[in-house]
C-alpha cells in the first residue's frame, strides 16, 4: 500500500468505478490529474492543450470528481490538480507529497507508463510503481453538452472566505472554482476566534493558525501558477473593506446575501463593485438524521464526538484500575452518560453524592462549612440547606474559593477509597463522575478525560427548568466554571448531549469500543 497516489483521469465518468480500486492501493492522499484531451498523456506529445479551456465545464467536472469521493472513500484526502489544466505551457506535475504509485484510468504498457513518470512527474516521484484500469471500459463519456460552453471570464485578482475548518471535499469545489477563474492572487480570508461562537461545536473548530496553514497547504499543492494571500479576518468583510485590486469575489448559495453587503460595502467606500461567482452547496450523501444534508464542516465536527481526539494519559499510572474522568458543565448530560456507562460494565464513582454526603450533620465538611458560611446556611432540621449555600458561592468568587478548598480534598480523599473498593470488587474500568474535576485538578488522577458539552443557550434553558432557577441565576452558576473550550482542550472523548438520546448513546457507545480496543492491545504488547 502507498501512502500517495496519483490518477490519470481521461474521463470523469470512471472516478466512481476506480475508487474501489484506488482504495486497495493508497491509504492517505490522492493527486488526481485530469487530461481534457483523451490519450495525450500516450501518444508521446506531453503538452496539455488547452486551448478550449472551459470554466463552467472544468468546474463542473472537478465538483462530480470530489463528490464521488465523499461519497464513496471519505477517508481519502484528494486534490484535483489545476496548474496544467489551466496552463498549456505548463507539463510537470509538481505535488507537496511525492507520488508512491500512478493509477491510470485506461490500459497503458509499462512503456508508456514509464515514459509518463518520466516525462510529467517531478524528480520526487522517481521510481514509483504504476496501475492500469482493466475494467469496463463502456462507459459514458462526459456529457457532450458541456463542451459547447463559452469561453468565460477569468480575473486577476480574486477573494473568498470561510471558516475552513478540517477542509473537506465542499471547501475543495469552492476553492477550486475560484482557483479556476483566477489568474494571479487569490486571497482568502479566514474566520478568528470571535466569528466562531454562533457555529454548532465550534469549540472544536481548529485554531485559526492551524487552519491558515492546511489551507496554504491545499492551494499551493493544487495549482502553482498563482500566488495566496491566506489572512485571519475579525469581521465578514475582512480585506474587501480596503483593497482596490479585488475583482470578483467568490461565495456559496448560503453567504449570496454576504457578496452583495460586501459590495453595499464598498460602494460606500469608494471602491469598485466585485463580480460574484455563487458556488453551489454538495449534497451529503452519508449524513445522518441529526446532521446538515450538505458537505459542511459542522458534520465533521459532529462525527468527532465519541472519538479520540487524543491519546490516553498513561505516562507513569498503572492500567488497572482504569479511570475514566467524566466531567462537563452544569445540566450538560453527565448522569446520562454515566448510566449509559454503568449498563457497560464500568464502576461510576459519583463526586457530586460524596460531596452532598459529606454537607450531612456528623460528616467531616459538615462544621467547617458552617462555621465558614454561618448557621444561615441551615435548614429548621439542621441540614444544609444547598440552594442558600449555592446562592452565596455563586455570586462571589472568593466564598466560592473557599469552599472548594474546604471540600475538593476530602470529596478525592473518598473518591479514591471507592475507586480501590470497585477494584477490589473486580471492576477494571471506573468513572469518576465530577463538575469540578478539571477546576480541581484532577484530571491528572485520569487515564482518560471525557468531557460532556451543550451549547450555554441550551444549558441555560435546561437550569430554568431543572432548577427553577431564574436565567440571572442560571447564568452566574455558567459563568463561575470552565468554559466548553477549557473542558475541550482537556478532553480525549468530547461527548454532546444537544440531540435525541440514541444520538448520545452512540457517542458512548463509540468512545466505550474504543477504550477497550485500546486496552486490549496494551494486554497484547
Amino acid at each position: 500500500m502507498a501512502n500517495t497516489g496519483l490518477l490519470v483521469l481521461t474521463n470523469p465518468t470512471k472516478v466512481a468505478k476506480l475508487l474501489p480500486i484506488i482504495k486497495e492501493h493508497v491509504t492517505k492522499t490522492l493527486y488526481i490529474q485530469y487530461f481534457p484531451e483523451k490519450n495525450t498523456f500516450l501518444s508521446g506529445n506531453h503538452t496539455i492543450t488547452n486551448t478550449q479551456f472551459k470554466l463552467t465545464r472544468y468546474a463542473q467536472i472537478i465538483s462530480n470528481i470530489y463528490m464521488d469521493t465523499s461519497a464513496i472513500s471519505a477517508r481519502l484526502d484528494v486534490r484535483v490538480l489545476l496548474t496544467t489544466i489551466k496552463n498549456s505551457n505548463v507539463s510537470i506535475i509538481n505535488t507537496k507529497k511525492p507520488v508512491e504509485i500512478v493509477i491510470f484510468d485506461q490500459i497503458c504498457s509499462k512503456k508508456e507508463a514509464d515514459s509518463f513518470i518520466q516525462d510529467y512527474l517531478a524528480n520526487t516521484s522517481m521510481g514509483c510503481n504504476f496501475v492500469t484500469f482493466n475494467g469496463d471500459q463502456r462507459l459514458e463519456q462526459a456529457d457532450k453538452a458541456t463542451l459547447c460552453v463559452n469561453q468565460e471570464k477569468t480575473y486577476k485578482n480574486v477573494v473568498l472566505g470561510g471558516t475552513f475548518d478540517r477542509i473537506h471535499n465542499g471547501h475543495k469545489i469552492f476553492l477550486s472554482e475560484a482557483i479556476l477563474r483566477c489568474t494571479e492572487k487569490l486571497t482568502v480570508g479566514v474566520t478568528d476566534t470571535n466569528m466562531l461562537s454562533g457555529k454548532l461545536l465550534w469549540e472544536l473548530i481548529e485554531p485559526c493558525p492551524t487552519r491558515i496553514s492546511n489551507l496554504k497547504n491545499f492551494l499551493e499543492d493544487v495549482d502553482t501558477s498563482i500566488t495566496y494571500d491566506v489572512v485571519p479576518i475579525e469581521d465578514m468583510y475582512g480585506p474587501t473593506k480596503f483593497d482596490p485590486t479585488f475583482e470578483m469575489i467568490v461565495v456559496s448559495e448560503e453567504t449570496k446575501r454576504g457578496g452583495d453587503k460586501v459590495n453595499e460595502m464598498r460602494e460606500r467606500m469608494n471602491l469598485n463593485k466585485l463580480d460574484i461567482h455563487v458556488v453551489k452547496l454538495v449534497s451529503d450523501e452519508n449524513h445522518r438524521a441529526h446532521e446538515e444534508s450538505k458537505i459542511s464542516s459542522s458534520n465533521q465536527r459532529m462525527r468527532l464526538l465519541g472519538t479520540k481526539l487524543r491519546p490516553p494519559r498513561i505516562e507513569d499510572k498503572p492500567l488497572k484500575p482504569y479511570i475514566i474522568g467524566l466531567t462537563g458543565g452544569i445540566a450538560s448530560g453527565k448522569s446520562s452518560v454515566a448510566k449509559k456507562l454503568e449498563k457497560l460494565g464500568a464502576a461510576v464513582v459519583n463526586c457530586d453524592t460524596i460531596a452532598h454526603d459529606l454537607y450531612s450533620p456528623g460528616k467531616k465538611c459538615y462544621d467547617a462549612v458552617v462555621e465558614t458560611f454561618g448557621s444561615n446556611i441551615l435548614k429548621s432540621d439542621g441540614f444544609i440547606n444547598r440552594k442558600a449555600l449555592g446562592n452565596i458561592v455563586f455570586n462571589d468568587k472568593v466564598q466560592l474559593n473557599k469552599l472548594n478548598n474546604l471540600v475538593w480534598p476530602i470529596i478525592l480523599e473518598k473518591a479514591k477509597e471507592q475507586i480501590n473498593n470497585y477494584y477490589a470488587e473486580g471492576f477494571d474500568v471506573i468513572v469518576m463522575e465530577a463538575a469540578v474535576l478539571i477546576q480541581a485538578k484532577w484530571q491528572h488522577r485520569c487515564h482518560e478525560i471525557w468531557t460532556c458539552i451543550i451549547p450555554q443557550e441550551e444549558a441555560i434553558k435546561r437550569i430554568i427548568e431543572r432548577n427553577k432557577l431564574s436565567e440571572t441565576d442560571a447564568k452566574s452558576r455558567i459563568q463561575v466554571q470552565p468554559s466548553n473550550t477549557e473542558q475541550v482542550n482537556e478532553a480525549n472523548v468530547v461527548i454532546c448531549t444537544l440531540w435525541d438520546y440514541n444520538v448520545t448513546e452512540e457517542q458512548v457507545q463509540q468512545a466505550w469500543n474504543e477504550t477497550i480496543a485500546f486496552l486490549c492491545n496494551q494486554k497484547k504488547s
